[in-house]
């Protein structure tokens, strides 16, 4: 089998006759997958052989998908499956249907401990409020619950609708709920009031996630192919599973080779194991952060994430005609989704490698220097993605303090960095930074800062002189001749506990 769920056949079969060593298969196979979902990758020759006549051989063929090789079938007879199945297994074929879902929401006090950014999170990223053309021309596949096409912040929407819960199970209610509606909006919502990150993209909605939010590994397989299939440019997954499986790495491999860039969330458990198929190599894994900056502690984190996004209390289409304030990796991953439509409006024929290379350049730094296993390349920033070509855009930032030890209770000299990043396209010069901590100003001096280039200012306080908390603030002073493009972020105030 699969890493999913490693089986043999009981190693003390040789010791019993067939038909005991073959009722023992029967019930392990049970055991291990009681939904009776299996899945084998195969050949054409073989697949041709097993549809001849599967009864045969004791199995239902359920589905297939031809472009994958992959058969989805059920034992019904696992004394006839017995031969068929110990081959599978012995090459390593078998599987069964990995559950997914959307993320869970995160904890209520996991969220309040975060800024929150309700309707500012475009201005935050250093977006443009004209954004009516962004996005044109590409499509979003957005795998989740289905849209409500009918509420008010998705006028004017583009939206094609795919229901793959009907394909596959006449028992699924037509119920959506509002996780994907949600996605939409900040995505491509184009109204007077409500703007999302690629208004001008079109939204390829497949519904894949039921009403309590959950799926499988076959059903977003299937979107994904079907997504490739009908000129889908970026996939959106704000769903996921611990557990990765042959099939969905085969699926998510087979959007690459087509040239289609996915995206999906790392999770909101506050564990450090990224979900699949974020977690897969060449998927970009995106996971939160606050308005401080800060990566929300709620997020998965670990190999496979790759960027940040807003992810605390933002503003999305709600139920009915309402709006709600939304967190998690979910509303991240459809903001780095709408950003990847906003680049291939302008660069169409981009790889999804070029794609990600270029979301990393010109990422912003997120507290500590360089990749790190939190917020990976650092924060999607759609100022410095929109002016990549502007060589008078400026913007010098603030980005963090970083304490490499925190000392909880012992004394002595503690050393801290503040984070000051050249965000902007030209080189600055002549900047000062301002810090107060304790009572205490500082003034530290900063020249020849490159586009992009982050530079770390260690400053030292006593463990002593405080408590658990600290409180820092921080301001950059420009020349006169320097225009910044973004001066919300020249500033920050911050409460860092011990």
């Amino acid at each position: 089998m699969s890493q999913d769920q490693p089986f043999a056949p009981n190693a003390e079969g040789a010791d019993k006759n067939n038909s005991s060593v073959e009722n023992d298969f029967g019930y392990r196979l049970n055991e291990i997958n009681p939904l009776n979902d299996w899945f084998v990758c195969l050949d054409v020759k073989k697949i041709n052989d097993l549809f001849r006549d599967p009864h045969l051989v004791g199995v239902r063929i359920v589905d297939h998908l031809p472009e994958l090789g992959i058969v989805r079938f059920s034992v019904i007879d696992s004394k006839k499956a017995f031969p068929l199945l110990a081959d599978f297994i012995e090459n390593d074929l078998l599987t069964n249907n990995q559950p997914l879902r959307q993320p869970l929401p995160p904890r209520d006090d996991k969220v309040t401990e975060s800024m929150s950014f309700s309707n500012s999170f475009i201005s935050w990223l250093g977006g443009s409020s004209d954004r009516d053309k962004l996005g044109r021309g590409v499509k979003i596949a957005l795998l989740d619950s289905g849209i409500d096409s009918s509420h008010p912040a998705l006028k004017g929407m583009a939206i094609i609708e795919k229901d793959f819960l009907q394909m596959h199970s006449s028992n699924e209610p037509l119920f959506k709920n509002g996780h994907g509606t949600a996605l939409a909006s900040v995505i491509a919502a184009q109204t007077e009031s409500y703007v999302g990150i690629a208004p001008g993209s079109e939204i390829l909605s497949y519904r894949v996630i039921d009403q309590t939010g959950k799926t499988d590994s076959f059903a977003v397989a299937s979107a994904i192919l079907s997504a490739v299939e009908d000129g889908a440019d970026v996939i959106n997954l704000s769903l996921g599973g611990h557990d990765g499986s042959e099939l969905l790495r085969q699926a998510v491999n087979y959007a690459f080779d087509n040239g289609v860039t996915v995206v999906a969330a790392v999770g909101n458990d506050g564990l450090g194991l990224v979900n699949y198929p974020a977690a897969y190599d060449g998927v970009i894994g995106v996971t939160s952060v606050g308005a401080s900056g800060r990566v929300s502690s709620f997020s998965n984190y670990g190999e496979g994430v790759d960027l940040a996004a807003p992810g605390v209390g933002v503003l999305v289409a709600g139920d009915s005609s309402t709006m709600m304030n939304m967190s998690g990796t979910s509303v991240s991953t459809a903001m780095v989704s709408g950003a990847v439509a906003m680049i291939l409006a302008q660069q169409p024929n981009l790889t999804p490698s070029e794609i990600e290379l270029l979301l990393q350049k010109f990422a912003n730094e997120s507290e500590k220097p360089g990749f790190d296993l939190y917020s990976g390349h650092g924060v999607l920033s759609l100022g410095r993605l929109e002016n990549q070509n502007n060589p008078q855009y400026s913007d010098p930032a603030i980005t963090g303090y970083y304490f490499e030890h925190s000392m909880g209770a012992d004394v002595g000299t503690m050393p801290f960095e503040v984070m000051v990043q050249n965000q902007g396209n030209a080189w600055l010069g002549n900047l000062s930074l301002q810090v107060n901590y304790l009572g205490m100003e500082k003034t530290v001096r900063i020249n020849n800062l490159a586009p992009g280039e982050l530079r770390a200012e260690k400053l030292y306080i006593q463990r002593s002189d405080f408590d658990e908390l600290l409180q820092i603030s921080s301001q950059i002073h420009l020349p006169n001749e320097v225009i910044d493009s973004n001066e919300q972020n020249n500033k920050r105030s911050s409460i860092i506990s011990f």
